[in-house]
């Protein structure tokens, strides 16, 4: 009877909590190209890179971590964009006024990088713990990564425009 139950538990898991990190990336690689949106790999190898363009010849650019972080039995990605950018670390009033704000979906947050310099970002983590394992673009979740991406990309935008002004932090 013991065994049952045991058998019984492991058949309720999703087949994706099961699935090594690799086959898991390859299965986000897969969802993000059912998207149809144009994405590479960046130069350190730890994100995807989708970049849009907006008026005036702004850029902005969303970030896919490649690797599946994994609480539990979930599996989420980090999707982010940069919104402001110095080697010197942002003062008082610019932390209040970016970590005030207040986002039903994703939160701004402060990095410092290899090279000392200091970013605000805007990060969602996105739910793929049920993603099929051939994404295609009609599929639920591959439209809402989609959604999540072009969200995290007018959040970025907006906030950068704020920021910064006409500058573009590209």
């Amino acid at each position: 009877m013991k065994f049952l139950g045991l058998l019984t538990t492991l058949s309720i898991l999703t087949s994706s909590a099961l699935q090594s990190d690799e086959a898991v990336k390859d299965q986000a690689k897969k969802a993000l190209e059912a998207t149809g949106l144009k994405f590479e790999t960046t130069a350190s190898g730890k994100n995807y890179s989708i970049v849009f363009t907006h008026p005036e010849n702004r850029q902005h650019t969303v970030y896919m971590s490649l690797t599946p972080n994994r609480p539990g039995k979930l599996i989420t990605y980090n999707l982010y964009t940069q919104v402001w950018y110095s080697k010197d670390a942002p003062d008082d009033a610019l932390m209040r006024k970016i970590l005030g704000r207040t986002k039903k979906l994703g939160a701004f947050y402060l990095f410092k990088d290899s090279h000392d310099t200091w970013t605000l970002r805007y990060n969602v983590k996105f739910d793929a713990t049920d993603m099929p394992e051939i994404p295609k673009a009609e599929d639920k979740l591959v439209k809402a990564l989609k959604d999540c991406i072009f969200f995290v990309n007018a959040v970025g935008e907006e906030t950068d425009k704020e920021l910064n002004g006409a500058a573009d932090i590209q």
